[in-house]
């Protein structure tokens, strides 16, 4: 793989209050709605909940971008444990110069390289990689850390793997914070009955937290944490915490340099608790390298890994 992080520019000015022009074009909208007429959105495109499209089917996540119009494209919201493709595939980071804005959901969750995510890059790797991504996208305010899933299992039946650990979020949200990251968003493990016979299979097994108990760890361990360092803790499908969602319309809007429009509609395609806005997912259910134990989607053994992901 060819790095080429030093020789990367910016292609997307930093994050601006808006202007007067803007603050018309708002107006201009708005009475195009009150009189009935039919607005058409630039799509907010996401890549891709089903699979890490980044780090492991570049090829195929630009040709589906092709495919969707680089002008029809408000923001492309990039969902990825390791972003390193971004720049250093060739074809990629061309198609991402060609477009208004990118958002990258990055999920840390401290337990890369464990029996959970054995494929996983470490924290460490990965916070090495961040500054030229954040230049590459303009500004910190364009990435969010997702440290998600909260997660405690036993392993052989011996010791215990666990991001429900405050000293482990906290190293995560001080170098976050350091980057000038403002966004945390977590939430907890979803044990579906495939995920629970993975999980044994490899000799795991899930330590089941009553709701209540992480709902208390998130309002008052992770929270205060959070707030002290000036930044923002969003949860993702928690009935009584989460306000609004990872893919946020009114977010892209504020963060899109030059503030144009996109849908604030509820994605009505994600579970009930959901509060994400509407976007296209571009993934497919591919095979996906990283071989989270946990995973909804389609963890595969590569020859000669450790663990069973079948």
């Amino acid at each position: 793989m060819v790095h080429t992080c030093g020789l990367v520019q910016k292609i997307f000015p930093p994050f601006q209050k808006s202007e007067n022009k803007e603050e018309r074009k708002d107006l201009e909208l708005a009475s195009q709605m009150k009189m009935g007429k039919t607005v058409h959105y630039k799509k907010v495109i996401s890549a891709s909940r089903r699979v890490d499209l980044v780090a492991f089917y570049p090829e195929f996540m630009v040709e589906r971008l092709e495919q969707m119009g680089m002008e029809n494209i408000h923001t492309l919201v990039i969902w990825t444990k390791d972003p390193e493709n971004m720049l250093a595939h060739p074809e990629l980071r061309e198609a991402l110069r060609r477009l208004s804005q990118i958002y990258v959901l990055l999920t840390i969750t401290g337990l890369g390289g464990t029996a959970l995510e054995p494929q996983a890059p470490t924290t460490e790797e990965i916070f090495r990689k961040l500054p030229p991504i954040i230049d590459f996208i303009g500004s910190p305010v364009r990435l969010a850390i997702r440290y998600d899933p909260l997660i405690d299992v036993i392993y052989q039946n011996q010791a215990e793997i666990s991001n429900i650990d405050i000293n482990l979020f906290q190293e995560i949200l001080s170098r976050s914070q350091s980057l000038g990251i403002r966004r945390v968003i977590v939430s907890y493990v979803t044990i579906y009955p495939k995920v629970e016979r993975r999980l044994k299979q490899n000799g795991l097994r899930i330590v089941d937290h009553q709701i209540e108990e992480i709902t208390d760890f998130i309002k008052n361990k992770m929270m205060p944490r959070t707030e002290k360092l000036g930044m923002e803790l969003c949860t993702c499908v928690l009935p009584d915490l989460t306000t609004r969602g990872c893919i946020d319309g009114e977010s892209l809007i504020q963060l899109h340099p030059l503030r144009e429009p996109c849908s604030k509609a509820k994605d009505k395609s994600q579970r009930e608790n959901c509060h994400c806005t509407k976007s296209i997912d571009i993934g497919q259910w591919f095979a996906c390298y990283h071989n989270c134990l946990y995973c909804y989607g389609n963890p595969t053994q590569r020859q000669g890994d450790r663990f069973n992901t079948e």
